[in-house]
């Protein structure tokens, strides 16, 4: 059985994250933690109101991601 190495690049999770830095904290500045949060939370709220949003992700890791033998 091969083994695939461990690539940050196509594990769904850190799109997610980078996707999350980029929508809420890139380029901001928070006064106070609270704000920080909140502006992630919120961030997260539109994944789970919005599910296009993830399912985009993992489609282009799936067109990006190519199985050579």
């Amino acid at each position: 059985m091969a083994r695939l190495a461990f690539s940050p690049d196509f594990n769904p999770i850190e799109k997610l994250w980078k996707n999350t830095k980029r929508d809420s904290t890139h380029m901001k500045y928070f006064k106070t933690f609270e704000d920080l949060h909140d502006s992630v939370v919120q961030t997260f709220n539109t994944y789970m109101y919005d599910a296009s949003k993830v399912i985009c992700v993992m489609q282009k890791l799936r067109e990006d991601f190519v199985v050579t033998a």
